[in-house]
C-alpha cells in the first residue's frame, strides 16, 4: 500500500492547471479542482464540494481512487461531517485513544451503509484528521448550515460519547465546550454527558440512531470495514510535509 500523500488545496489546483493568486478559494475554484480530480480518477478528502466545506488555499487535503463505476450515496457528506467532528473531538488532546476510535466507528456503523469509495473515503480522511486535526469551530459551523437547530444538539450529544470513551482531558473538554456554545446547548449538560456516558462494559457507549440508513443495495454493505485501520499515524506527519510532487506521481498506479 502506497503511504499518503498530503498537499495543500493551492498545490493540488497548480498541479491540475487551476491557479489562485491568492489563499481564498472560491466555489467556482473548489468545484473545478473537484472535478479535475475526478476526471483523473480521484476524490478529493477532505470533501471540498462547494455545498459542503469552508476551505482556503493553505488547507491540507489528500487523494482516493475513484475507479469507474463507483459513486458516493447521497448520506456520504452527513457521515463526513460525522467523523471529522469526532476527530476534532478525539484530537482535542492532540492524540487519538482507541476507545474513542472504537465508539466513533460504531455511530458510523450505527447510522450508516457504506459504498467501497466511502470506506476508502473516509479511512483517508480518518488517517488524515490524525495528523491534522479538524478545526471544530469550522466543523460545528458546517453543522449549524446542515441541519435545524434540533438535530444539530441531537448530533452532538451523541458525539459527545466520542470524547466520554477516552481520557476527559483538557483540550478534549475545550473542543466539546466550543461545539456546545456553536449549537446552544449549556455547557452544564456537557459535564452531566460526560459523567453519565463515561464506562461502558461492552467497549461502546450505546446511543440512538440519528440518521435512517437507506435501502440496501447490492453494491452497498453495512460498516465493519468502517473500523478502518485506525491506527494513529502522527508519525506520517514528518514524512508527509515535504509536498513536492508531480501529479503524475499522486496518481500513479501501484501496491
Amino acid at each position: 500500500m502506497k503511504p499518503m500523500t498530503v498537499l495543500s488545496v493551492t498545490q493540488l489546483g497548480n498541479l491540475l492547471g487551476i491557479r489562485s493568486e491568492t489563499c481564498v478559494i472560491t466555489t467556482l475554484l473548489k468545484r473545478g479542482i473537484y472535478n479535475a480530480a475526478k476526471r483523473a480518477g480521484y476524490l478529493v478528502i477532505p470533501y471540498i464540494i462547494p455545498e459542503y466545506a469552508e476551505i482556503s488555499g493553505d488547507d491540507p487535503i489528500t487523494l482516493v481512487e475513484d475507479e469507474p463505476g463507483e459513486a458516493l450515496s447521497p448520506s456520504f457528506a452527513d457521515a463526513h461531517l460525522l467523523l471529522e467532528l469526532g476527530m476534532a473531538i478525539a484530537m482535542g488532546n492532540g492524540y487519538c485513544e482507541p476507545s474513542e476510535i472504537r465508539q466513533l466507528s460504531y455511530i458510523l456503523e450505527r447510522n450508516f451503509i457504506f459504498t467501497e469509495l466511502e470506506i476508502r473515503a473516509l479511512t483517508a480522511l480518518k488517517e488524515l484528521s490524525c495528523m491534522y486535526a479538524p478545526d471544530i469551530s469550522r466543523v460545528a459551523n458546517t453543522l449549524s448550515r446542515r441541519f435545524p437547530p434540533d438535530e444539530c444538539r441531537e448530533i452532538t450529544r451523541m458525539m459527545t460519547t466520542v470524547g466520554a470513551a477516552g481520557p476527559i482531558e483538557s483540550g478534549k473538554i475545550i473542543a466539546l465546550k466550543k461545539l456546545y456554545a456553536a449549537v446552544e446547548i449549556d455547557e452544564r449538560e456537557l459535564y452531566q454527558l460526560m459523567i453519565k456516558r463515561r464506562y461502558s462494559e461492552s467497549g461502546v457507549i450505546e446511543v440512538k440512531r440519528v440518521f435512517a440508513p437507506k435501502g440496501e443495495e447490492p453494491r452497498l454493505r453495512r460498516g465493519p470495514a468502517i473500523s478502518l485501520n485506525f491506527s494513529v499515524v502522527a508519525a506520517k506527519k514528518k514524512e508527509t510535509e515535504s509536498v513536492g510532487v508531480i501529479l503524475s506521481e499522486i496518481f500513479a498506479n501501484g501496491e
